[in-house]
């Protein structure tokens, strides 16, 4: 008995200097207060369910490890949770087998993950107890702090609002003991989101004239017309880099050789030299510019799905992602039109984005180029007039 409290009281110490130490102030939610009252929701939740010590032992440890990842990075957190778990149970020779249960119950709190047993139950119950608080609406406030600061997710109050109440909306709670402890202010809580969301959508514009893409055929002709012409434009963007670079790393290759041995011997033509390989060089930075691929995230939480802030038919918004997080996702595309039509809409209007970029520096490059190679044969002409017979 002595060891398995000599272990609980090791671990929360380690923890709370932690969470003390490596949190930011920026942790709002996630903050070393929620973590606090996940444990003593687990722990009450734990005596009410009547589970033993052994368990309890098991649930402690992991409330007050499932958020620790938090230290180290926001997102995919709960791995570095277990690990960080899994490091220090092993410094104290906790038993292998135990080991696994706790960091298999860290792992359950992960938004999308279902519990498959009682102990899972309640460290998914204690995770979310705050949506039966009474401080639930300054939860939500801190956690959408968070969200803007770590993630750049910016909602709008409408849209902030009808996630929530969604997500609120269709949680339940698994225990028997949480929805006697929450249930109540739970419910409280739901109509007080849906009397805001009711009060936000009355305000915001109406879109119920706007037409889906599905039921005209014209808007599909027009779209799939526009997506291919931007697909082939793209592509002859590229060749065009393409040809550039190679001109003018042909044109380098053969002067650099030459301009040794002829610019030592004969000084006026330094500067035509020097100019023609600036314009060589500078020309080949924009062309390279022209055709570097953008910057991918390569993750997309399904919030943004939800609301239409992301598109799953781009694969720099999904490598990252899990088969199972991709194919939830996409259901949910698939199943909403207004999701469908916004990721269409997304897909063309981001693609013209990068192909107006494309053809700017395109239009820069060529245009050095051209000048650059005006001014050198200008510059050799007059280097050469000057030069004494």
């Amino acid at each position: 008995m002595q060891a398995q409290k000599g272990i609980t009281q090791l671990a929360e110490a380690y923890v709370l200097d932690l969470l003390r130490t490596q949190l930011k102030e920026e942790h709002r939610y996630h903050s070393l207060n929620h973590t606090l009252a996940v444990k003593d929701a687990a722990l009450k939740l734990a005596q009410l369910e009547s589970i033993g010590e052994e368990q309890t032992e098991l649930v402690y440890l992991a409330a007050l490890f499932h958020d620790a990842g938090f230290c180290e990075t926001y997102e995919g957190h709960e791995a570095v949770s277990r690990q960080l778990a899994a490091s220090f149970l092993k410094d104290h020779q906790y038993p292998i087998d135990k080991t696994e249960k706790v960091l298999a119950l860290i792992e359950v709190t992960y938004p999308l993950k279902e519990p498959a047993n009682l102990l899972e139950q309640i460290i998914k119950d204690a995770d979310l107890n705050n949506l039966g608080s009474p401080q639930y609406m300054e939860h939500l406030k801190n956690l959408r702090y968070e969200w803007a600061f770590f993630l750049n997710k910016i909602y709008s109050d409408d849209e902030w609002l009808k996630m929530n109440h969604k997500f609120v909306k269709n949680h339940q709670y698994y225990t028997q003991s949480a929805r006697a402890l929450y249930g109540e202010q739970w419910e409280i809580n739901r109509k007080h989101l849906k009397a805001l969301k009711d009060e936000s959508e009355k305000s915001a514009p109406d879109k119920t004239t706007i037409p889906a893409i599905n039921d005209s055929k014209s808007a599909q002709m027009m779209f799939k017309t526009a997506l291919r012409n931007h697909l082939d434009l793209s592509s002859l963007a590229d060749n065009k880099a393409n040809i550039m670079l190679s001109i003018n790393a042909l044109i380098i290759t053969i002067v650099i050789p030459l301009a040794s041995s002829y610019v030592s011997k004969n000084m006026y033509l330094a500067i035509p030299v020097g100019l023609l390989l600036l314009t060589c060089l500078i020309s080949m930075i924009f062309a390279t510019l022209a055709t570097r691929p953008i910057k991918m995230t390569g993750y997309t939480h399904q919030a943004q799905i939800e609301n239409g802030q992301s598109n799953l038919f781009f694969f720099g918004n999904f490598y990252k992602m899990t088969y199972r997080e991709y194919q939830d996702g996409m259901y949910k595309v698939i199943t909403k039109e207004e999701i469908l039509d916004d990721s269409i809409m997304r897909d063309l209007f981001f693609l013209g984005k990068s192909l107006g970029k494309k053809y700017s520096q395109l239009r820069i490059c060529y245009n050095i180029f051209m000048y650059g190679v005006i001014i050198t044969v200008l510059s050799f002409g007059i280097t050469l007039m000057l030069q004494p017979a």
